[in-house]
């Protein structure tokens, strides 16, 4: 395997709610790159409608991170992108074809409320699918829709993809939650299994822990097809 890939992080600081300095973005980058991450996403999160995102800023630190990667050394690629907040405001957005994608792919992370709708989940999913996005859900376990069988019926129905986060997989206890995880991993409806992580204490990167997890529940081969995001590297 080459490497992971991380679709899913908060490494840009200055920004959002993740890494606060330069300080602590590149601790979260040695981090990744200590644990094997050879492709790293950052999704700064975007909220349409309640604040602006500030695309300088971004864009400035995100740089500043590959020079501090590539001072060290590091074999890892830094990608841009966001977490898009699913807002109404973001409608107008999907229309005019404004949404933050994953580097130059037309995937598009987006996260909701925990209490979303699945009705509403369907109609974004319906806009993305008319404006040529493909969305990638962020950390599905979150949402109280997400259960039964309708994220199946979302599979079937749409070209969108599923991530849940590492820690999830780490850490999930509870019979129920344990139960629900499982039956979506082992039907094959996850895409990929992401970091989301914020800082080196709270929220961390565990990506290796998550791999070895999976590796040792449900096989090398299916390990490695949801933490090294192939889709990435073969179009």
């Amino acid at each position: 395997m080459a490497g992971f890939t991380d679709i899913h992080t908060h490494f840009v600081y200055g920004v959002d709610d993740g890494a606060r300095t330069a300080q602590d973005m590149r601790a979260m980058l040695d981090e990744a790159h200590a644990q094997g991450v050879a492709a790293i996403f950052g999704t700064s999160h975007a909220e349409p409608g309640m604040k602006p995102f500030d695309y300088e800023t971004y864009q400035a630190h995100l740089e500043e991170a590959r020079q501090y990667c590539d001072e060290m050394g590091y074999d890892m690629t830094l990608c841009s992108g966001a977490e898009l907040l699913y807002t109404p405001a973001m409608d107008a957005w999907i229309q005019e074809r404004k949404l933050i994608t994953l580097g130059d792919t037309n995937l598009v992370l987006v996260e909701f409320v925990p209490d979303v709708e699945g009705r509403e989940m369907e109609l974004m999913l319906d806009m993305m699918a008319d404006r040529g996005y493909r969305p990638i859900l962020a950390h599905i376990e979150r949402y109280e829709c997400m259960k039964g069988a309708f994220p199946f019926r979302l599979k079937e129905q749409y070209d969108v993809q599923f991530q849940v986060n590492c820690r999830t997989v780490v850490e999930t206890t509870g019979f129920f939650r344990r139960r629900k995880l499982n039956q979506w991993l082992k039907s094959g409806i996850i895409d990929y299994v992401a970091t989301d992580m914020h800082n080196m204490t709270s929220r961390p990167p565990m990506m290796r822990k998550a791999y070895e997890e999976l590796r040792k529940q449900y096989g090398r081969a299916y390990a490695e097809s949801l933490t090294n995001a192939s889709a990435f590297y073969n179009g």
